[in-house]
């Protein structure tokens, strides 16, 4: 599996934006929606581009954007693994 690459585009003091590199945008929305779940976030989006190229957008707006970023990551990974864990039961 190739290495994630991430690009800053903006990071300040309650702003965060970042580009991924090579990847999908459906990626990023697993993402975002955790993000505009919490209460802590003033905006969440993803975007990109072009649509052809495969670089989407994280934009975060939040009193810690690096925070609640991380927050979102672990939500997902959870969801993910729980995921896993039905579907390995349920395909025996």
């Amino acid at each position: 599996m190739k290495q994630m690459e991430i690009k800053i585009i903006k990071d300040e003091d309650e702003q965060l934006e970042l580009m991924l590199m090579d990847q999908d945008v459906g990626f990023t929305n697993l993402i975002v929606d955790k993000l505009v779940e919490s209460k802590a976030v003033t905006f969440a989006a993803s975007s990109y581009e072009h649509p052809l190229k495969r670089n989407p957008i994280i934009k975060i707006k939040a009193k810690d954007p690096h925070k609640e970023l991380k927050k979102a990551i672990t939500e997902v990974k959870d969801e993910i693994e729980e995921f896993q864990k039905v579907l390995k039961k349920e395909l025996k």
